[in-house]
């Protein structure tokens, strides 16, 4: 299980690779897309636990974690933003949580827990040091023009006032 902090931020640090983009719709979709997945800990368990549903599919890395609930939320998220930064936040989340511990990666059709068995504390360390650094680098690297290494235009024109 990797913690929802950390499916966030390495979804976010993979958007800013990709996209580069000073627009916050792809940060905005990627990091509701991450969190999407574990909704099943809010929405299901009162239901399995009050008796109106019961089976794995309702249990957390079920139905939620599935490759039919990916495609929906991206057709959905993709309304507010990239369409692949909604996949990218919802694939980094499956992805983790495959590694660490397995999913129901074709549910409903198959009930078959697919995955890996990392240990997760490890996993949450590894990736939000790996995600920390990430964003870092990328705001910096926003920061600056790329083609010369030097401050962006607005930066210039503020570092001239206090010249």
């Amino acid at each position: 299980m990797v913690a929802d902090g950390a499916h966030i931020l390495v979804s976010l640090a993979l958007v800013l690779i990709v996209f580069r983009s000073r627009r916050p719709e792809p940060y905005l979709v990627t990091a509701l897309a991450a969190a999407f997945p574990d909704i099943d800990i809010v929405v299901f368990h009162p239901l399995v636990e009050l008796g109106y549903v019961d089976g794995v599919l309702w249990t957390h890395r079920g139905l939620t974690h599935s490759l039919s609930a990916a495609v929906v939320v991206v057709v959905l998220l993709s309304y507010f933003g990239p369409w692949r930064a909604a996949a990218i936040g919802y694939g980094s989340h499956i992805l983790f949580d495959f590694l660490t511990g397995g999913v129901r990666l074709f549910a409903p059709f198959n009930h078959v827990l697919y995955g890996l068995s990392f240990d997760w504390l490890l996993a949450n360390l590894l990736v939000s040091v790996f995600s920390v650094a990430v964003i870092l680098g990328g705001l910096l690297g926003m920061k600056y023009v790329p083609e010369m290494g030097l401050p962006s235009p607005t930066a210039q024109a503020v570092l001239e006032r206090f010249q």
